[in-house]
Protein backbone atom coordinates (compact mmCIF):
# COMPACT_ATOMS: atom_id res chain seq x y z
CA UNK A 1 0.00 0.00 0.00
CA UNK A 2 1.39 3.39 -0.76
CA UNK A 3 1.56 6.42 1.40
CA UNK A 4 -1.46 8.11 0.23
CA UNK A 5 -4.03 10.33 1.64
CA UNK A 6 -7.92 10.13 0.63
CA UNK A 7 -10.21 12.50 1.47
CA UNK A 8 -14.24 12.27 0.66
CA UNK A 9 -17.21 14.01 2.07
CA UNK A 10 -20.72 13.62 2.19
CA UNK A 11 -23.20 16.36 2.67
CA UNK A 12 -25.98 17.62 5.17
CA UNK A 13 -28.82 19.08 4.09
CA UNK A 14 -31.16 21.42 6.22
CA UNK A 15 -35.35 20.71 5.40
CA UNK A 16 -34.95 22.93 2.58
CA UNK A 17 -32.61 20.65 0.68
CA UNK A 18 -29.60 23.11 1.25
CA UNK A 19 -25.99 22.19 1.96
CA UNK A 20 -25.86 22.63 5.99
CA UNK A 21 -22.51 20.92 6.50
CA UNK A 22 -20.52 17.90 5.12
CA UNK A 23 -19.59 14.58 7.31
CA UNK A 24 -15.55 14.67 6.26
CA UNK A 25 -13.81 11.20 5.48
CA UNK A 26 -9.99 10.55 5.52
CA UNK A 27 -7.39 8.57 5.44
CA UNK A 28 -3.82 9.13 5.85
CA UNK A 29 -1.63 5.69 5.31
CA UNK A 30 1.73 7.47 5.86
CA UNK A 31 0.41 8.90 8.96
CA UNK A 32 -1.38 5.89 10.07
CA UNK A 33 1.66 3.47 9.93
CA UNK A 34 3.80 5.65 11.99
CA UNK A 35 1.87 5.50 14.91
CA UNK A 36 1.86 2.02 16.93
CA UNK A 37 -1.71 2.49 18.60
CA UNK A 38 -4.51 2.00 15.99
CA UNK A 39 -6.91 3.94 18.08
CA UNK A 40 -4.72 7.22 18.58
CA UNK A 41 -4.37 7.45 14.71
CA UNK A 42 -7.66 9.15 14.04
CA UNK A 43 -6.91 12.75 15.40
CA UNK A 44 -3.28 12.72 13.93
CA UNK A 45 -4.34 11.65 10.43
CA UNK A 46 -7.02 14.72 10.93
CA UNK A 47 -4.57 16.64 11.91
CA UNK A 48 -2.30 15.88 9.10
CA UNK A 49 -4.72 15.93 6.57
CA UNK A 50 -5.85 19.86 7.49
CA UNK A 51 -2.09 20.72 7.49
CA UNK A 52 -1.75 18.85 3.94
CA UNK A 53 -4.56 20.63 2.22
CA UNK A 54 -6.01 23.58 4.18
CA UNK A 55 -9.58 23.98 6.02
CA UNK A 56 -10.95 26.77 3.17
CA UNK A 57 -9.90 24.37 0.45
CA UNK A 58 -11.27 21.06 1.88
CA UNK A 59 -14.64 23.00 2.93
CA UNK A 60 -15.29 26.45 1.28
CA UNK A 61 -17.76 27.79 3.58
CA UNK A 62 -19.11 24.74 5.35
CA UNK A 63 -18.46 23.09 8.90
CA UNK A 64 -17.74 19.51 9.12
CA UNK A 65 -18.67 16.75 11.08
CA UNK A 66 -16.03 14.12 12.08
CA UNK A 67 -15.99 11.05 13.86
CA UNK A 68 -14.12 11.09 17.63
CA UNK A 69 -13.99 8.10 19.81
CA UNK A 70 -12.53 8.48 23.41
CA UNK A 71 -8.67 8.40 22.22
CA UNK A 72 -9.48 10.84 19.70
CA UNK A 73 -10.76 13.13 22.43
CA UNK A 74 -8.52 12.60 24.86
CA UNK A 75 -5.13 13.67 21.74
CA UNK A 76 -2.89 16.21 22.76
CA UNK A 77 -3.40 16.90 19.20
CA UNK A 78 -7.01 17.69 18.81
CA UNK A 79 -6.57 21.69 20.18
CA UNK A 80 -4.64 21.73 16.93
CA UNK A 81 -7.60 21.09 15.38
CA UNK A 82 -9.68 24.81 14.36
CA UNK A 83 -12.96 24.60 16.57
CA UNK A 84 -14.64 26.92 13.62
CA UNK A 85 -14.69 24.67 11.09
CA UNK A 86 -15.13 21.25 12.78
CA UNK A 87 -17.67 19.48 15.12
CA UNK A 88 -16.57 16.32 16.85
CA UNK A 89 -19.48 12.93 16.41
CA UNK A 90 -18.46 11.10 19.27
CA UNK A 91 -18.95 7.46 19.07
CA UNK A 92 -18.51 5.98 22.87
CA UNK A 93 -20.01 2.27 23.05
CA UNK A 94 -20.11 2.69 27.30
CA UNK A 95 -20.87 5.11 29.75
CA UNK A 96 -18.63 8.28 29.60
CA UNK A 97 -15.69 8.02 32.35
CA UNK A 98 -15.10 11.33 34.42
CA UNK A 99 -11.83 12.01 32.45
CA UNK A 100 -13.52 12.47 29.27
CA UNK A 101 -16.28 14.02 30.47
CA UNK A 102 -13.72 16.66 31.99
CA UNK A 103 -12.42 17.11 28.77
CA UNK A 104 -15.28 17.25 26.87
CA UNK A 105 -16.56 20.04 29.23
CA UNK A 106 -13.51 21.81 28.80
CA UNK A 107 -13.20 21.64 25.19
CA UNK A 108 -17.00 22.74 25.29
CA UNK A 109 -15.79 26.19 27.33
CA UNK A 110 -12.76 26.57 24.93
CA UNK A 111 -15.67 26.95 22.15
CA UNK A 112 -15.47 23.18 20.25
CA UNK A 113 -18.84 21.42 19.14
CA UNK A 114 -19.99 17.97 20.04
CA UNK A 115 -22.42 15.43 17.89
CA UNK A 116 -23.97 12.27 18.71
CA UNK A 117 -22.78 9.65 16.34
CA UNK A 118 -24.52 7.86 13.71
CA UNK A 119 -26.86 5.61 16.87
CA UNK A 120 -30.01 3.42 16.26
CA UNK A 121 -31.83 5.71 19.18
CA UNK A 122 -32.88 3.97 22.38
CA UNK A 123 -32.74 4.88 26.09
CA UNK A 124 -30.03 2.62 26.60
CA UNK A 125 -27.80 4.88 23.82
CA UNK A 126 -28.82 7.62 25.86
CA UNK A 127 -27.49 6.17 28.76
CA UNK A 128 -24.14 6.53 27.62
CA UNK A 129 -23.83 9.66 26.79
CA UNK A 130 -26.30 11.25 29.92
CA UNK A 131 -23.58 12.89 31.80
CA UNK A 132 -22.43 15.24 28.76
CA UNK A 133 -25.65 16.16 27.25
CA UNK A 134 -25.55 19.41 27.88
CA UNK A 135 -22.39 19.40 26.12
CA UNK A 136 -24.25 18.36 22.96
CA UNK A 137 -25.39 19.94 19.96
CA UNK A 138 -26.54 17.42 17.50
CA UNK A 139 -27.29 13.84 17.26
CA UNK A 140 -27.20 11.95 13.83
CA UNK A 141 -29.92 8.80 14.19
CA UNK A 142 -29.74 5.70 11.67
CA UNK A 143 -32.53 6.38 9.96
CA UNK A 144 -33.81 2.82 10.63
CA UNK A 145 -34.40 3.75 14.07
CA UNK A 146 -38.22 3.57 14.84
CA UNK A 147 -40.47 6.38 15.03
CA UNK A 148 -41.63 5.57 17.99
CA UNK A 149 -38.19 6.26 19.50
CA UNK A 150 -38.09 9.95 18.31
CA UNK A 151 -39.89 10.89 21.27
CA UNK A 152 -36.73 9.92 23.69
CA UNK A 153 -34.59 13.03 22.37
CA UNK A 154 -37.74 16.15 22.34
CA UNK A 155 -36.73 17.02 25.94
CA UNK A 156 -33.50 17.68 24.95
CA UNK A 157 -32.03 21.08 23.68
CA UNK A 158 -30.07 19.04 20.55
CA UNK A 159 -30.70 19.68 16.58
CA UNK A 160 -31.53 16.10 14.98
CA UNK A 161 -29.65 14.66 11.81
CA UNK A 162 -31.17 11.79 10.30
CA UNK A 163 -28.41 9.69 8.60
CA UNK A 164 -27.69 6.95 6.08
CA UNK A 165 -30.94 7.91 4.07
CA UNK A 166 -29.66 6.40 0.88
CA UNK A 167 -33.18 6.71 -1.62
CA UNK A 168 -36.45 8.16 -2.03
CA UNK A 169 -38.22 5.76 0.54
CA UNK A 170 -35.57 6.36 3.83
CA UNK A 171 -36.08 10.23 2.84
CA UNK A 172 -39.65 9.70 3.55
CA UNK A 173 -39.10 8.20 6.49
CA UNK A 174 -36.41 11.12 7.52
CA UNK A 175 -39.43 13.46 6.89
CA UNK A 176 -41.57 11.31 8.98
CA UNK A 177 -38.70 11.72 11.61
CA UNK A 178 -39.08 15.14 11.90
CA UNK A 179 -35.35 15.40 11.99
CA UNK A 180 -33.44 19.06 11.10
CA UNK A 181 -31.13 17.70 8.68
CA UNK A 182 -30.64 14.59 6.45
CA UNK A 183 -27.44 12.97 5.26
CA UNK A 184 -26.82 10.89 2.65
CA UNK A 185 -27.02 10.39 -1.34
CA UNK A 186 -30.66 10.42 -1.68
CA UNK A 187 -30.78 13.22 -3.70
CA UNK A 188 -28.36 11.61 -6.52
CA UNK A 189 -31.06 8.57 -6.36
CA UNK A 190 -31.93 7.90 -10.25
CA UNK A 191 -36.08 7.54 -10.49
CA UNK A 192 -35.97 6.02 -14.17
CA UNK A 193 -39.21 4.04 -13.74
CA UNK A 194 -41.27 6.91 -15.05
CA UNK A 195 -39.64 8.65 -17.67
CA UNK A 196 -38.77 7.22 -21.28
CA UNK A 197 -38.57 10.52 -23.62
CA UNK A 198 -36.78 13.69 -22.80
CA UNK A 199 -38.03 16.96 -22.19
CA UNK A 200 -37.65 19.37 -25.49
CA UNK A 201 -35.09 21.31 -24.38
CA UNK A 202 -33.16 18.43 -23.18
CA UNK A 203 -33.91 16.80 -26.74
CA UNK A 204 -32.94 20.16 -28.56
CA UNK A 205 -29.29 19.98 -26.45
CA UNK A 206 -29.04 16.06 -27.21
CA UNK A 207 -29.77 16.53 -31.24
CA UNK A 208 -26.66 19.30 -31.31
CA UNK A 209 -24.51 17.06 -29.62
CA UNK A 210 -24.86 14.35 -31.77
CA UNK A 211 -24.82 16.67 -34.84
CA UNK A 212 -21.35 17.67 -33.05
CA UNK A 213 -20.26 14.66 -32.19
CA UNK A 214 -21.02 13.03 -36.28
CA UNK A 215 -18.85 15.88 -37.10
CA UNK A 216 -21.23 17.14 -39.56
CA UNK A 217 -20.29 20.25 -41.17
CA UNK A 218 -20.42 23.96 -39.44
CA UNK A 219 -23.72 24.54 -41.37
CA UNK A 220 -25.31 21.99 -40.04
CA UNK A 221 -24.43 22.48 -36.84
CA UNK A 222 -25.29 26.00 -37.04
CA UNK A 223 -28.97 25.44 -38.51
CA UNK A 224 -29.68 23.15 -35.75
CA UNK A 225 -28.11 26.02 -32.93
CA UNK A 226 -30.84 28.71 -35.19
CA UNK A 227 -33.51 26.18 -34.66
CA UNK A 228 -33.49 27.25 -30.55
CA UNK A 229 -32.94 30.36 -30.13
CA UNK A 230 -32.66 29.82 -26.29
CA UNK A 231 -29.80 27.76 -26.60
CA UNK A 232 -28.32 29.95 -28.68
CA UNK A 233 -28.64 32.98 -26.39
CA UNK A 234 -26.92 30.81 -23.57
CA UNK A 235 -24.31 30.00 -25.75
CA UNK A 236 -23.57 33.88 -26.35
CA UNK A 237 -23.69 34.06 -22.52
CA UNK A 238 -21.26 31.32 -22.19
CA UNK A 239 -18.92 33.24 -25.01
CA UNK A 240 -19.31 36.59 -23.11
CA UNK A 241 -18.77 35.00 -19.40
CA UNK A 242 -14.83 35.77 -19.50
CA UNK A 243 -13.38 32.39 -20.33
CA UNK A 244 -12.66 33.12 -23.81
CA UNK A 245 -10.80 36.79 -25.26
CA UNK A 246 -11.21 36.75 -28.76
CA UNK A 247 -9.54 39.76 -30.83
CA UNK A 248 -12.29 40.22 -33.61
CA UNK A 249 -15.59 41.03 -32.03
CA UNK A 250 -18.70 38.15 -33.10
CA UNK A 251 -21.10 38.67 -35.38
CA UNK A 252 -22.91 35.70 -36.24
CA UNK A 253 -23.46 31.78 -34.30
CA UNK A 254 -21.21 30.65 -37.10
CA UNK A 255 -18.57 32.73 -35.67
CA UNK A 256 -18.68 31.71 -32.26
CA UNK A 257 -19.42 27.72 -33.39
CA UNK A 258 -15.86 27.90 -35.55
CA UNK A 259 -13.74 29.98 -33.23
CA UNK A 260 -15.43 27.42 -29.92
CA UNK A 261 -14.40 24.73 -31.39
CA UNK A 262 -16.57 21.16 -31.60
CA UNK A 263 -14.86 20.18 -28.61
CA UNK A 264 -15.51 22.67 -26.10
CA UNK A 265 -19.19 22.89 -28.12
CA UNK A 266 -20.06 19.71 -27.02
CA UNK A 267 -18.42 19.75 -23.69
CA UNK A 268 -20.35 23.02 -22.62
CA UNK A 269 -23.65 21.47 -24.24
CA UNK A 270 -23.44 18.67 -21.96
CA UNK A 271 -22.99 20.91 -18.84
CA UNK A 272 -26.26 22.39 -20.05
CA UNK A 273 -28.33 19.73 -19.49
CA UNK A 274 -26.91 19.74 -15.60
CA UNK A 275 -27.86 23.72 -15.20
CA UNK A 276 -31.77 22.99 -16.61
CA UNK A 277 -33.48 23.86 -13.86
CA UNK A 278 -35.64 20.92 -13.07
CA UNK A 279 -37.31 19.44 -9.71
CA UNK A 280 -35.94 20.20 -6.57
CA UNK A 281 -32.95 23.04 -7.00
CA UNK A 282 -30.46 21.76 -4.53
CA UNK A 283 -31.16 18.21 -6.50
CA UNK A 284 -29.51 20.34 -9.88
CA UNK A 285 -26.74 21.98 -7.23
CA UNK A 286 -25.42 18.52 -5.88
CA UNK A 287 -25.57 16.73 -9.21
CA UNK A 288 -23.88 20.03 -11.31
CA UNK A 289 -20.88 20.13 -8.80
CA UNK A 290 -20.30 16.03 -8.90
CA UNK A 291 -20.77 16.30 -12.46
CA UNK A 292 -18.00 19.26 -12.49
CA UNK A 293 -15.60 16.65 -10.11
CA UNK A 294 -16.13 13.89 -11.68
CA UNK A 295 -15.30 15.01 -15.26
CA UNK A 296 -12.14 17.20 -13.93
CA UNK A 297 -10.97 13.90 -11.88
CA UNK A 298 -11.44 11.59 -14.61
CA UNK A 299 -9.90 14.03 -17.37
CA UNK A 300 -6.78 14.54 -15.08
CA UNK A 301 -6.40 10.72 -14.42
CA UNK A 302 -6.66 10.27 -17.84
CA UNK A 303 -3.72 12.99 -18.52
CA UNK A 304 -1.32 11.03 -16.22
CA UNK A 305 -2.61 7.53 -18.60
CA UNK A 306 -3.29 8.44 -21.93
CA UNK A 307 -3.70 12.13 -23.07
CA UNK A 308 -5.47 10.73 -25.97
CA UNK A 309 -8.31 9.72 -23.86
CA UNK A 310 -8.85 13.22 -22.26
CA UNK A 311 -11.73 14.26 -24.28
CA UNK A 312 -13.63 10.62 -23.78
CA UNK A 313 -12.82 10.72 -20.28
CA UNK A 314 -14.97 13.86 -19.89
CA UNK A 315 -17.64 12.48 -22.26
CA UNK A 316 -17.96 8.95 -20.25
CA UNK A 317 -18.00 11.45 -16.47
CA UNK A 318 -20.15 13.41 -18.04
CA UNK A 319 -23.05 11.50 -19.42
CA UNK A 320 -22.35 8.74 -16.57
CA UNK A 321 -24.60 10.94 -14.04
CA UNK A 322 -27.41 11.73 -16.68
CA UNK A 323 -29.45 8.98 -16.21
CA UNK A 324 -29.42 10.57 -12.41
CA UNK A 325 -30.40 13.64 -13.49
CA UNK A 326 -32.95 13.34 -16.26
CA UNK A 327 -34.92 9.82 -15.20
CA UNK A 328 -34.12 7.89 -17.92
CA UNK A 329 -32.64 4.68 -18.21
CA UNK A 330 -28.78 4.69 -19.27
CA UNK A 331 -29.55 2.15 -22.65
CA UNK A 332 -31.91 4.89 -23.27
CA UNK A 333 -30.17 7.70 -23.12
CA UNK A 334 -26.98 5.90 -24.58
CA UNK A 335 -29.18 4.72 -27.59
CA UNK A 336 -30.16 8.95 -28.27
CA UNK A 337 -26.66 9.72 -27.95
CA UNK A 338 -24.43 8.60 -30.96
CA UNK A 339 -21.24 7.07 -28.56
CA UNK A 340 -18.86 5.07 -30.05
CA UNK A 341 -18.78 0.91 -28.52
CA UNK A 342 -15.99 2.07 -26.23
CA UNK A 343 -17.73 4.97 -24.43
CA UNK A 344 -20.97 3.12 -23.97
CA UNK A 345 -19.23 -0.18 -22.78
CA UNK A 346 -17.35 2.40 -20.20
CA UNK A 347 -20.60 3.41 -19.25
CA UNK A 348 -22.72 -0.10 -18.94
CA UNK A 349 -19.98 -2.33 -18.00
CA UNK A 350 -17.13 -0.25 -16.28
CA UNK A 351 -15.22 -1.99 -19.70
CA UNK A 352 -11.81 -0.85 -20.76
CA UNK A 353 -9.38 1.88 -19.37
CA UNK A 354 -12.11 4.48 -19.69
CA UNK A 355 -14.57 2.22 -17.57
CA UNK A 356 -11.67 1.67 -15.23
CA UNK A 357 -11.25 5.69 -14.87
CA UNK A 358 -15.04 6.17 -14.20
CA UNK A 359 -14.62 3.10 -11.59
CA UNK A 360 -11.91 4.93 -10.18
CA UNK A 361 -13.69 8.19 -9.84
CA UNK A 362 -17.00 7.17 -8.37
CA UNK A 363 -14.76 5.24 -5.59
CA UNK A 364 -13.30 8.49 -4.69
CA UNK A 365 -16.73 10.06 -4.25
CA UNK A 366 -17.32 7.02 -1.84
CA UNK A 367 -14.62 6.85 -0.27
CA UNK A 368 -13.66 3.07 -1.70
CA UNK A 369 -9.96 2.72 -0.67
CA UNK A 370 -9.58 -1.05 -1.41
CA UNK A 371 -10.33 0.07 -5.07
CA UNK A 372 -8.17 3.11 -4.95
CA UNK A 373 -5.11 1.68 -3.50
CA UNK A 374 -5.40 -1.08 -6.45
CA UNK A 375 -5.87 1.30 -9.15
CA UNK A 376 -3.04 3.82 -8.06
CA UNK A 377 -0.67 0.65 -7.69
CA UNK A 378 -1.49 -0.62 -11.23
CA UNK A 379 -1.20 2.54 -12.86
CA UNK A 380 1.86 3.61 -10.82
CA UNK A 381 0.34 6.99 -9.77
CA UNK A 382 2.46 9.33 -7.83
CA UNK A 383 1.41 9.97 -4.46
CA UNK A 384 1.44 13.56 -4.72
CA UNK A 385 -0.57 13.62 -7.96
CA UNK A 386 -2.82 11.50 -6.40
CA UNK A 387 -3.15 13.85 -3.50
CA UNK A 388 -3.71 16.74 -5.79
CA UNK A 389 -6.69 14.78 -7.56
CA UNK A 390 -7.97 13.65 -4.19
CA UNK A 391 -7.93 17.32 -2.79
CA UNK A 392 -9.57 18.68 -5.93
CA UNK A 393 -12.19 15.71 -6.36
CA UNK A 394 -13.39 16.29 -2.83
CA UNK A 395 -12.71 19.92 -1.85
CA UNK A 396 -14.15 23.04 -2.79
CA UNK A 397 -14.15 22.95 -6.47
CA UNK A 398 -14.31 27.10 -7.16
CA UNK A 399 -11.30 27.16 -8.47
CA UNK A 400 -11.21 24.04 -10.98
Amino acid sequence: MGNNTYIAKQPILNTNGEIFAYELLYRDTEVSSNIKNRKQATVSVLSSVINKFGVNKLLGDYKAFVKADKEFIMHSVINTIPKEYFIFSLQFEEKVKEKVKNKIAQLSKEGYKFAINDTILNEDVLKNYESIMEYISYIKIDVETPLSNMSIIKDFDIETIATKVENSEKETIAKKMDVDFVQGYFFAMPKIEKQEKFDSEVENIIRLCNKIMQDCSIDEIVDEFEKSPIISIQLLKFINSGLFHFRQKLSSIKQVVTLVGKTKLTQWLMLMIYSTPRGEGIVNTLLFDRVRSRTYLMQEIAKLLDKTMISSSYFVGVISLMDTLLGIKKRVLLHELHVDKEIKDAILKKDGILGEILSFAIALEEFNTEFIDKFIQKYNIPQDSFEYLSLNASGDLRDI
